[in-house]
C-alpha cells in the first residue's frame, strides 16, 4: 500500500470530489473562454485586456495538471480501499468521472 501517511479512505475519498469540482470549475471557465473568443464584431473597446490564448493555455495546463492529481488520487484510494462492494463501485466512479472530464478536455481543446 502506497499512500500519504495520515491519509484515510474517507479523507482522500473527500479530496477527490474536491478535485473533480474544481475541475468543473476550470471547464465553465473553459466553457466561457471558447465562448468569449468565438465572439465576433467586437469593437475595440470590448476587445479583453487579456490575450485569449494566453488564458487557453493556462486553463489547459490547469486542468491538466488537475486532472493529474485526480488520477493519482484515485490511485491511492484504490490502494487503500477497504473490502467491499461499496468501495468498488465508488472507485469505479471515481475513475469514469475522471475518464468523462479528460474526454470533456480533449473534445474542447481540439474542436
Amino acid at each position: 500500500m502506497t499512500a500519504m501517511a495520515g491519509s484515510s479512505w474517507e479523507d482522500l475519498r473527500k479530496q477527490a470530489r474536491t478535485l473533480e469540482n474544481d475541475i468543473d470549475v476550470k471547464l465553465v471557465a473553459f466553457s466561457k473562454l471558447s465562448v468569449s473568443s468565438g465572439s465576433s464584431g467586437l469593437s475595440s473597446e470590448s476587445v479583453p485586456l487579456i490575450n485569449s490564448d494566453d488564458m487557453f493555455d493556462t486553463l489547459s495546463m490547469e486542468l491538466q495538471q488537475l486532472l493529474n492529481k485526480l488520477s493519482a488520487m484515485n490511485d491511492r484510494m484504490a490502494d487503500l480501499a477497504p473490502t467491499g462492494q461499496a468501495t468498488l463501485h465508488t472507485i469505479k466512479r471515481h475513475r469514469e468521472i475522471l475518464m468523462v472530464k479528460s474526454l470533456i478536455i480533449i473534445f474542447i481543446t481540439y474542436d
